[in-house]
């Protein structure tokens, strides 16, 4: 990465596959000053998303996500949620909206969500069932419920 400083206004004319390869190479460098720098700065430009303005999943927000998901309490929660017929999702948002705040709720973040707690819950034995709109008060607006897979 031979160039040490970017101006905001030559990041924004980057592509969004620019911006991308320029994130990921500058992570990969992170004990370098300049590197580390660059990430931080596409990152408080909000430059870190998908052709079609969502969010990649290596974005810091998508990540703290997977790692709130993974957590064994939210796990356990979700279960609960599930076992009540709820979508997993709908007993753990609120880990989530703890950790993000406003940064949960846009640029596919919600089904980031969706996603990740879904995977934990097929690791433990449950099985996608149908789609129903989250309790009143959530931000999420459905997610997927699980059952308990039959032995």
């Amino acid at each position: 990465m031979p160039k040490q400083v970017w101006t905001d206004d030559e990041l924004r004319a980057y592509s969004v596959q620019q911006v991308q390869t320029l994130y990921r190479r500058a992570r990969e460098r992170l004990s370098d000053p300049a590197a580390s720098e660059l990430a931080k700065q596409i990152i408080r430009l909000d430059l870190l998303k998908e052709e079609g303005g969502g969010l990649t999943f290596d974005h810091p927000v998508m990540l703290e996500i997977a790692e709130i998901c993974s957590q064994p309490e939210a796990v356990d929660e979700a279960v609960r949620a599930a076992k009540n017929g709820l979508p997993p999702l709908a007993g753990m948002e609120h880990r989530i909206v703890a950790a993000l705040g406003d940064k949960y709720g846009t640029h596919y973040t919600t089904h980031h969500a969706g996603r990740c707690i879904a995977d934990e819950m097929l690791a433990r034995g449950w099985v996608k069932s149908t789609q129903k709109p989250m309790p009143e008060g959530m931000v999420a607006r459905s997610a997927t419920t699980f059952v308990k897979k039959a032995r």
